[in-house]
């Protein structure tokens, strides 16, 4: 794994920093969760439990109060061990429990310091609390209009996505990718300089810098762009276009290029189709052609004759179905809570390995007494925390959730 042998601390409540972190786990790294002993991670509550299995799954946790000395103290000791600190507290919140860059800094000068926020630690939305969708919005991800039902529902563009900023990915995911891809780059930067870095990570620009492609068009205006580019063209596009087959699936065709396009047209004996114009007129005629035939025999010609088709999966049966997905590991079955739990990994296989089980995601404090032997406390000092609550592990319940939500 090529992050094995690192140590990162997380200290976060929610998608931003667990995401951050469950990607750096994902690449080997032993990543140490830090939570209030009185709460922990609002992940931890029912009604979003799972999303805690899939991306606290092989952490440890330490339930500490970091308002006592006592807890100050033991983050630390555990600090001295650690290469890389996540965090998710809006502008300079950690400041006052004095686990600000600077303050960190000077106990630890090496250490990578990643602040992964809704909108950055910067400007002034700095202070305000976030959800994965008020990052999207921001980035343009999530174009809205007002419709005659009275209602705001998403504008065409959301749902086309084409060379547009509804192009960006969802926020929290994509803040993660970046916090982690600049953190192992920042670990990488002090193995070769020796100093440790901050890194201030803006979830809601992580959704523009997604849309890349599309901000580049919408930013420049370019003079000549594709006719398949023009909004105005984008229902009636033939050659690059959704159809449904035969057994009633859909395929998404896209032979644009003359070469594809020609040899598509023989191998379905449609020659006359060559040079017909790209609009509505093909379309419909493409459509009856693509009903001839199932999804599989149009996916066998793609496959045999290297032509740009593809399937349109349509929820998460068929896209586990699917024969490329099942070709490489994208999900691995493992146990959470005493029951199956399916576990998504990452994308990438390195020197042809991946990932094919998990450790489960930790309860609140699970490792408060490995971690503090680890940190050379011994059995009576363990015991003397636990006794001043200065580590504990409460039950999460329901009753935390009417507190937070006020729902009862």
């Amino acid at each position: 794994m090529l992050l094995s042998g690192y140590r990162i601390i997380e200290s976060s409540m929610l998608l931003n920093g667990a995401a951050t972190g469950m990607m750096l786990v994902d690449l080997g790294a032993d990543v140490i969760k830090i939570e209030s002993p009185f709460l922990g991670d609002y992940l931890r509550l029912p009604d979003t439990r799972h999303l805690h299995l899939q991306a606290s799954k092989g952490k440890r946790s330490l339930a500490l109060d970091m308002k006592q000395e006592a807890g100050r103290e033991v983050f630390r000791r555990l600090l001295a061990t650690a290469d890389a600190f996540v965090t998710n507290a809006v502008a300079d919140r950690n400041d006052k429990l004095g686990l600000g860059y600077a303050q960190l800094k000077a106990l630890k000068p090496d250490i990578v310091y990643c602040q992964n926020t809704g909108f950055g630690a910067t400007g002034p939305f700095r202070e305000v609390p976030s959800h994965g969708q008020m990052m999207d919005a921001m980035g343009g991800a999530i174009p809205m209009k007002m419709c005659d039902d009275g209602l705001v529902w998403p504008d065409e563009t959301y749902l086309r996505r084409v060379n547009s900023m509804a192009g960006g990915g969802e926020g929290t995911t994509m803040g993660a990718i970046y916090a982690a891809f600049h953190i192992a780059a920042g670990l990488a930067h002090r193995e070769r300089t020796g100093e440790g870095c901050y890194i201030d990570v803006s979830s809601a620009h992580a959704v523009v810098a997604s849309a890349w492609a599309g901000a580049t068009v919408e930013n420049n205006r370019p003079a000549r762009i594709g006719w398949w580019q023009n909004p105005d063209n984008m229902r009636p596009i033939a050659r690059y276009q959704a159809y449904q087959t035969r057994d009633g699936k859909y395929v998404l065709i896209c032979p644009e290029e003359k070469k594809f396009w020609h040899l598509f047209c023989d191998l379905v004996d449609r020659p006359d189709l060559k040079d017909q114009e790209r609009g509505e007129s093909l379309r419909r005629e493409l459509q009856k052609v693509m009903w001839t035939r199932d999804q599989a025999d149009w996916l066998a010609m793609a496959i045999e004759h290297r032509i740009p088709i593809g399937p349109i999966n349509n929820g998460i049966e068929e896209v586990r179905n699917d024969p490329q997905i099942a070709s490489r590991p994208m999900f691995v079955e493992g146990e959470a809570d005493g029951k199956p739990f399916t576990y998504v990994v990452q994308p990438a296989i390195v020197n042809g390995q991946a990932p094919t089980s998990f450790t489960q995601a930790p309860e609140l404090g699970e490792h408060n007494e490995e971690l503090l032997a680890e940190l050379g406390y011994g059995t009576a000092d363990i015991e003397r925390l636990t006794a001043e609550k200065v580590i504990a592990a409460p039950v999460v319940s329901d009753h935390i959730a009417s507190a937070i939500y006020g729902e009862g």
